[in-house]
């Protein structure tokens, strides 16, 4: 007899890791009692102090206490909760992808630590659908694939239908002149918060709706987050994911 695949809902995902990973604002409207909690411990991380203090991907990790951690089953639920954060940061892609992609970049051989956590970052952020989910032309990374299946994207004047598409410097994102398409994109910068900054990488111009892609190997332009992303350990326990 088979059994279907069932999926947690998306929003308990962050409930159980005690972050709200992807700054969703619609966790604060949940009224049940399971939620308070978390509810409380996000308001306090989102006082005026740490609301604008952007987290720097490249800086040394190190626990605050030396025996913090150290044990062999607090290392594997550290690591459990910094894969699964990591793969919420970027939509909830599926543990294949992430496995094959880092692994096919050659990060582990032959390369020092800072340039592995560069190149994961530089890689995921030339996503497509990321890109439009960091410019505010949509609201969830989700919503930007859909958006880009639906044919509402084009590069380099041609419609792309993948959410997955690499982009390289240089390249120019439209959205077409549908007035459905761009009708959308306006009510969702509407509702854009607008922090953290669009990243330095991405050059936006909100009037004609045109992004141009400048991201090079140069570490001014890495993005830097409000949530800090532990890339050390994603990068060294790709093995068993």
């Amino acid at each position: 007899m088979k059994y279907k695949k069932r999926y947690k809902p998306f929003y308990k995902q962050f409930l159980r890791l005690r972050v709200n990973v992807q700054n969703r604002h619609k966790l604060f409207k949940f009224k049940k009692k399971k939620w308070l909690v978390f509810q409380k411990f996000s308001e306090k991380q989102l006082k005026f102090f740490k609301r604008f203090k952007l987290k720097d991907q490249f800086r040394l990790f190190a626990t605050r206490f030396a025996s913090r951690g150290n044990s062999f089953q607090k290392k594997f639920r550290n690591n459990l909760q910094e894969k699964k954060r990591f793969s919420l940061f970027y939509g909830g892609l599926k543990k294949r992808y992430f496995k094959t992609k880092i692994t096919s970049l050659g990060l582990i051989k032959n390369r020092s630590l800072n340039d592995a956590r560069h190149n994961v970052i530089q890689f995921f952020e030339s996503r497509l659908d990321v890109v439009l989910y960091r410019s505010g032309f949509c609201l969830s990374i989700k919503e930007a694939r859909k958006f880009i299946l639906y044919k509402h994207v084009l590069v380099n004047k041609s419609f792309v239908t993948t959410g997955s598409y690499i982009l390289k410097p240089n390249d120019l994102i439209e959205i077409s002149e549908n007035f459905k398409s761009r009708n959308f994109v306006k009510k969702n910068l509407l509702r854009f918060n607008f922090w953290p900054i669009p990243t330095k990488h991405l050059l936006i111009n909100y009037k004609t709706l045109h992004i141009l892609f400048l991201y090079t190997d140069s570490f001014d332009l890495a993005p830097r987050f409000n949530h800090y992303l532990n890339l050390d350990s994603v990068i060294s326990n790709i093995k068993n994911w």
